[in-house]
């Protein structure tokens, strides 16, 4: 460094020799910056605009280097500077795009890159950027053209066929999507990021096995690949194998807490630690959704404005819970808003659209078009439904579209989101102690925070248990919770249970085709013939509920327990033994039991849950007590007493509106 400063110094009584040294210089930086000698590199661009010169290269490549260390700011100051030393050089337009986009700034970002294509058309970095910003902001058809124009501009630009991959995968084309991945695959075989993608997409598809072929590929070409690992262990927990468990839980002590963040949700099946969970949150949004966010004023509405913006309008078990109270919002005190992103509509997206609530269809806006939207609708309250879930669009919420943002019953956890402001809750999921594993406040309803639709039909057919081939005779232990849900350690008592009570039955819930091998697999390897588990298929919801009346005792699983499977059972007249845990996923299940007057099914450790389903289960008079206290409290209690429900949220909404 002192001697590039001592050259120009000793040279500059010479205009050439000044012109020389300054070249020196930056040639000698450019160099440093090629070969990935970054400090140095940095050392000799600030020495140089130190000095006062001005290039428009230097401050351009200064500015990728202060982005690369997280000076965005300074970053976008440097690459200005370089538009401002020579306005047509696209390659800084480019850059600060991506600079902008790292600040949140997507809109203006979207503009830098258009310009970067207006002064150079053929400039494929630049459309398959812009192609991103549009993916990011819910273009998703311009994201479409604009990755393709990059891939017409550069065949082989391996980088524009991943990121196509990405769009179409989002626009639900999983086969071209799988095309475009391999593709990229194909144009650069040590593409792990790409292989990752791929294995997502195989995994959409069912093709579980392949996709994890896909993720431990993209391991081996790159261990640190936190996306693969997270996709990999929920692979394998969505077909039940439950291999290499120990090299899992080495990965789960700083997965999505250090290094790049990852997907917070599939952590709830996992693990059962809220301040974890908590972290990984904050690390996802601060990653991925801290935007430009824009003052809000509070409307002084007539009426309270409340949006429930959710992907789930439709035959889902969203729906199943909140359709009632979606009908019976008071429409004079009360304006609802429903804000639907779903690509599937059917006899339940007909019943919101008749709720008397005002039905928003916005799959097909973009964020901001969203945002605009919602903001025109004078929200006062608005309400995620989905959280970090399959399709959902909290980039909606990043923005704010109300003075009171609210996280409710999608996510069963805390979004370490800066701008949602409230969780809804009750006194079991969070009590007053585990309050500090949320960034939100707490809104406590007074008796659970399920809300629950008390219209569900259950079907009415005569039905025995050889139609589900179950033994006429014997105790039916079920467990209909998700796949993903189940570990070792629940199915590890669940057979010491079918060990000690002979003739007895596991009834599961048939997920996929591998679940059922590798779980008869399992039951082999702890000395329970496979043929004692039997595996339920998928039905219509009234007849769903209709064979819980089939079983004895229903199975909880512990890191997630049964949410709507819960309220689903006690529906339909199956007792339900849970064990309480710590993050909200782990107490749900207590607080409908709790609700519901059937505190005595909540247990506190593995052993007492054992204890206790071998209790039931040898006492015929404690089941039989047990299913008759639930037929009772099905009536009375407040779970299922829909209007009840509905008046307690409406109360919290206009405590939160003064």
């Amino acid at each position: 460094m002192k001697g590039f400063g001592e050259n120009y110094k000793s040279t500059k009584k010479s205009n050439k020799a000044t012109k020389l040294s300054k070249e020196q210089i930056i040639n000698q930086a450019f160099k440093f910056h090629a070969q990935g000698q970054i400090s140095e590199a940095a050392k000799l661009y600030q020495y140089f605009i130190n000095e006062g010169f001005n290039d428009h290269r230097v401050f351009s490549n200064y500015g990728t280097i202060l982005q690369g260390l997280g000076k965005l700011q300074e970053a976008e100051l440097s690459l200005r500077k370089a538009i401002e030393l020579k306005p047509d050089f696209a390659n800084a337009h480019s850059n600060l795009a991506g600079i902008l986009s790292d600040l949140g700034k997507l809109q203006e970002a979207e503009v830098s890159l258009r310009k970067a294509i207006e002064l150079n058309p053929n400039f494929a970095n630049a459309h398959s950027n812009l192609g991103n910003i549009l993916r990011d902001i819910g273009k998703l058809k311009e994201a479409e053209v604009s990755t393709r124009k990059a891939i017409e501009l550069n065949p082989n630009f391996a980088e524009a066929h991943f990121n196509l991959g990405n769009i179409l995968r989002d626009i639900g084309k999983l086969t071209e999507a799988q095309v475009s991945t391999r593709k990229a695959i194909q144009l650069k075989p040590d593409f792990s990021e790409a292989y990752c993608n791929l294995g997502n997409i195989l995994r959409a598809n069912g093709h579980y096995a392949d996709a994890i072929k896909s993720y431990k590929k993209a391991l081996k070409l790159n261990t640190a690949l936190s996306s693969a690992k997270v996709e990999l262990i929920g692979s394998k927990r969505e077909i039940c194998d439950w291999s290499d468990q120990e090299t899992y839980n080495n990965w789960l002590k700083n997965l999505g807490i250090k290094g790049l963040a990852v997907k917070p949700w599939g952590f709830f099946f996992l693990e059962d630690n809220p301040i974890k969970h908590l972290k990984r949150s904050q690390n996802y949004f601060k990653e991925n959704f801290v935007q430009e966010s824009y003052p809000i004023a509070s409307f002084k509405n007539k009426k309270i404005h409340i949006g429930y913006f959710s992907a789930d309008f439709y035959e889902h078990a969203t729906m199943h819970l909140i359709a009632s109270i979606l009908e019976l919002h008071d429409k004079s005190k009360f304006e609802i808003y429903l804000y639907s992103f779903t690509s599937k509509e059917d006899k339940y997206t007909e019943r919101a659209k008749a709720s008397g609530c005002f039905f928003r269809d916005i799959k097909n806006l973009s964020t901001m078009e969203s945002v605009q939207l919602a903001r025109r609708d004078q929200l006062d309250i608005a309400i995620d439904l989905k959280g970090y879930t399959k399709n959902s669009r909290m980039k909606i919420f990043s923005y704010k579209v109300a003075p009171i943002q609210i996280n409710y019953l999608g996510y069963p956890g805390s979004l370490g989101a800066k701008t949602i402001n409230y969780i809804i809750a009750d006194n079991v999921t969070i009590p007053k102690e585990y309050e500090k594993f949320y960034s939100e406040k707490i809104v406590r309803m007074p008796s659970c925070f399920q809300c629950n639709d008390n219209k569900k039909e259950i079907s009415k057919e005569t039905i025995k248990r050889s139609d589900y081939k179950l033994p006429e005779k014997g105790f039916v232990f079920t467990c209909f919770n998700s796949s993903r849900k189940i570990s070792s350690k629940e199915f590890d008592i669940w057979m010491k249970l079918l060990t000690e009570i002979k003739g007895s039955v596991l009834w599961l819930y048939k997920s996929n085709m591998w679940v059922v091998e590798n779980l008869c697999k399992e039951a082999e390897i702890r000395n329970v013939d496979s043929n004692r588990l039997i595996f339920a298929e998928h039905l219509s919801l009234d007849k769903h509920l209709a064979r819980y009346s089939l079983g004895d005792l229903g199975l909880d699983t512990f890191n997630c327990n049964g949410h709507t499977t819960t309220s689903d059972a006690l529906w339909g007249g199956l007792p339900i033994l849970t064990k309480i845990g710590k993050s909200f996923a782990a107490r749900v299940s207590a607080s409908l039991l709790n609700s519901m007057d059937l505190s005595e099914l909540i247990t506190y450790n593995e052993k007492e849950y054992e204890e206790k389903a071998l209790d039931i289960a040898r006492n015929p008079d404690k089941l039989i007590h047990l299913k008759s206290k639930l037929s009772k409290s099905r009536e009375t209690a407040s779970l299922y007493n829909s209007e009840l429900f509905t008046k307690d949220i409406e109360n919290k909404f206009i405590e939160l509106s003064k």
